[in-house]
């Protein structure tokens, strides 16, 4: 009786822990860089520079579901914000930020 009741408590609980992980959609994410430029913002995917307009025109294009913001440590919040946004705005799933490199 013990071992019925322990496994349907491991069964039962299996089912909300498996909603918690995220599913694997898209082999890889789309993965920008922002960056300080001066007093403004520079924003790169792929190495080359873009606008935000062209950010949402290239997350729109891809089926890519996931993008990842990476930024230096004194990348200003409205860089990071802005890039952020834009691929909310062009209908991305799920948005990350995350410190890379350092000065």
């Amino acid at each position: 009786m013990k071992k019925l009741l322990l496994a349907g408590a491991l069964i039962g609980g299996a089912a909300p822990l498996a909603s918690c992980v995220l599913q694997r959609e898209e082999a890889s994410p789309l993965i920008m860089n922002a960056q300080r430029d001066g007093e403004g913002c520079r924003i790169t995917v792929n190495g080359e520079r873009v606008t935000s307009e062209q950010l949402v025109e290239l997350s729109r294009s891809t089926s890519r579901r996931l993008g990842i913001v990476l930024y230096d440590r004194d990348t200003p919040y409205k860089c990071i914000g802005g890039a952020i946004y834009s691929l909310q705005r062009a209908g991305l799933r799920h948005v990350y930020a995350a410190q890379w490199g350092g000065s």
